[in-house]
């Protein structure tokens, strides 16, 4: 009896902050209401998880899904989308801010189609020396400090460092992009990532490593915590894109 009581009181509640919940302007969907659940970090082991409810995605008919040939873990979801018309599902921005010295910048479009599907990241930077460098989501959206106050990878499922692909890795752990001379256009295709939920990376920071990601292969401390990947040279808060 007990149990159905506490059942229906936080069933009553989630109805009654639903009801009274205020429209927050620029988010996608325009005014959706949004509920946020949070679980603390537990130091040194999980990153903190925060949970956005928000109501039901609104589809329009119509779009042509594309599924490329390859494996499941190169297939994504293209949309042949009309000329001005809106981009369906989630979108989220990143302005990369460098630090003192590196002089790197640029700007990554998060999108997610659909719920639970993959988070393709598209965009430019510019400023990166020639030769791989670690891209990860970093726990803390704080960027103050040349970057030095965005703590740990997201790490939502405690499990170590690890590559994009291993079964067991941070959440945040988004491998490496590879710079030559000029800019270099960016292209990652994400299925643990999410733009809403509890595995949503909206609210953290996204930060490029001065060197290569060993994905953890190296057998050491450091690698099991950063994949060795050095520094962060450039940062920023990762945001819903209107």
């Amino acid at each position: 009896m007990n149990l159905r009581l506490h059942v229906f009181l936080g069933q009553f509640l989630w109805l009654l902050a639903a009801l009274n919940g205020k429209s927050i302007q620029g988010i996608p969907g325009y005014g959706r209401n949004l509920l946020i659940k949070t679980i603390p970090e537990i130091e040194d082991y999980q990153s903190n998880i925060y949970e956005v409810f928000m109501e039901p995605y609104v589809y329009q008919f119509g779009h042509q899904q594309v599924f490329p040939p390859g494996s499941r873990s190169e297939k994504q979801i293209d949309l042949v989308v009309p000329a001005g018309a809106p981009v369906p599902g989630l979108q989220a921005v990143v302005h990369l801010q460098p630090d003192e010295e590196s002089g790197v910048s640029g700007d990554l479009i998060f999108t997610q189609v659909v719920p639970n599907g993959p988070v393709t990241i598209q965009g430019n930077i510019t400023g990166l020396a020639p030769g791989l460098h670690g891209v990860h989501v970093h726990q803390s959206g704080s960027v103050k400090g040349d970057c030095k106050e965005i703590g740990p990878h997201f790490n939502a499922f405690y499990g170590r460092h690890g590559g994009p692909r291993d079964p067991v890795r941070h959440l945040g752990d988004l491998g490496n992009v590879k710079a030559e001379e000029g800019t270099l256009e960016v292209k990652i295709i994400d299925h643990l990532i999410s733009l809403a939920g509890p595995r949503s990376i909206v609210g953290r920071s996204l930060g490029i490593s001065k060197a290569e990601d060993d994905y953890g292969r190296a057998n050491t401390e450091e690698s099991g915590l950063t994949g060795t990947s050095g520094p962060t040279i450039a940062c920023g808060i990762i945001g819903y894109l209107r």
